[in-house]
């Protein structure tokens, strides 16, 4: 039984939306292992869920040998019991995890070998589905990742190997991907790889900053994981440079799209967390005082002063590649309701200032005590990409990660507009 707020969220989202040009099917999470002591499987709301990811395995220098840690050797095998009527399925990389990507699929012989380790998995722990989160083919991510312009194409016929194979005939191929498609140098690529994917998720969030090198100290706190973002500067209130946007919902599914794969396999990746900016209260508010005034919409924030965020975010340290990385501001859904910020309902707690991005359809609220400005995810934010999912014939959502939203509060919004009455 939906609850009333949720049936009000449906019946505008009914509203709001035209028919869809493909069933909603994909109602899917990436459980991340290394938070089992928080979110034991016990908790997981597998009803709700359609498949289930669980992540990390890791591509390691051999390309016949994808690590798994020996906790997660012992955990996998529990989660896919607990998972029953789920596809379950297990990712493969990540943020820290695709530095030898490219090397494993960069000949013959070792695609080979890499794709005999992937129908190993499959095996060994009965896998539904298998997600690549190549982070990114052709283009560095985390900073030290093997890159080659050739990695979408050897990507590609990985993934025609690997669908070859009797072992992987049947099973869910997905992979996570960045919110513009791969730098193909042949035109057919693309069309090609979604051939012989199921879907794709285009990872709409950690979109609000610039993570590269030598980036001016001052920075916009733009929405992490905006709807949509080609409206900034016609923002009232919203002036000054660096307000062009990186990438949101709208901008990944046309760009997929025209990119030649069909949006009938794009499933919109959508976070359970958001990000924090250091942002004075002289930035903070339009006029420049304190509240009860209005937040500012994009203020500047100081990239080299970043305040830890919640209980899962890390304090700081050298990453693989050998480079400091302070905290990551990061503000999970249940830390910013358990800190008092937010009511258990998702709505902005009294007296805690507020302000709504129509423009991304994004909620910011200030942490006045702390000078951090956070850009995050609640129902009504939930609800709008629920009825974009439904508007554009998109087969579902996949969130990051389903331990961010442990009641399912998100999770129940975009669930009633992607289908409404579900």
């Amino acid at each position: 039984m939906l609850s009333l707020a949720l049936l009000v969220l449906a019946a505008q989202c009914a509203a709001s939306t035209t028919a869809a040009s493909s069933s909603y099917t994909v109602a899917a999470g990436w459980y991340a292992s290394w938070h089992v002591t928080d979110v034991p499987l016990s908790s997981v709301l597998w009803s709700k869920y359609t498949h289930m990811t669980y992540a990390f395995a890791i591509p390691t220098v051999d390309p016949s040998s994808i690590s798994l840690a020996e906790s997660d050797e012992e955990l996998l095998p529990q989660f896919v019991a607990a998972a029953q009527q789920n596809t379950t399925g297990l990712s493969i990389g990540g943020w820290t995890g695709s530095q030898y990507y490219s090397s494993n699929l960069a000949s013959a012989t070792n695609r080979t070998a890499f794709v005999k380790s992937v129908t190993a998995l499959i095996t060994k722990y009965d896998l539904d589905l298998v997600d690549f989160d190549w982070e990114y083919p052709g283009v560095q991510g985390i900073g030290c990742n093997i890159v080659s312009p050739s990695d979408p194409e050897n990507f590609l016929l990985m993934l025609q190997e690997l669908r070859a194979s009797p072992i992987a005939a049947n099973v869910t191929l997905t992979a996570a991907t960045a919110v513009t498609p791969f730098p193909a140098t042949n035109a057919s690529t693309i069309p090609q790889i979604a051939q012989a994917l199921d879907w794709i998720v285009p990872m709409v969030y950690d979109l609000s900053w610039n993570w590269t090198a030598g980036s001016p100290r001052e920075q916009r706190a733009l929405p992490a994981a905006p709807l949509n973002d080609s409206c900034y500067t016609a923002t009232p209130g919203a002036t000054g440079v660096g307000l062009a946007g990186r990438g949101s919902a709208v901008s990944a599914v046309e760009a997929w799209s025209a990119a030649g794969f069909p949006r009938s396999q794009i499933v919109l990746g959508v976070p359970a967390y958001g990000h924090s900016f250091n942002v004075n209260a002289s930035m903070a508010y339009l006029n420049g005082t304190s509240s009860p005034a209005q937040l500012a919409p994009y203020p500047l924030y100081d990239t080299l002063n970043h305040t830890v965020g919640d209980a899962w975010d890390g304090t700081g340290g050298t990453d693989q590649c050998g480079v400091y990385e302070g905290p990551g501001g990061i503000w999970d859904f249940w830390a910013l309701v358990d800190a008092g910020f937010l009511l258990a309902n998702g709505s902005v707690a009294s007296g805690v200032p507020y302000r709504w991005d129509a423009c991304s359809s994004t909620p910011y609220l200030y942490m006045a005590d702390r000078g951090v400005l956070v850009s995050y995810t609640d129902p009504q934010s939930f609800a709008a990409k629920g009825a974009f999912v439904r508007a554009n014939g998109l087969p579902g959502f996949a969130m990051w990660e389903v331990g961010g939203d442990p009641n399912g509060v998100l999770l129940d919004a975009i669930r009633a507009c992607v289908s409404p009455g579900l």
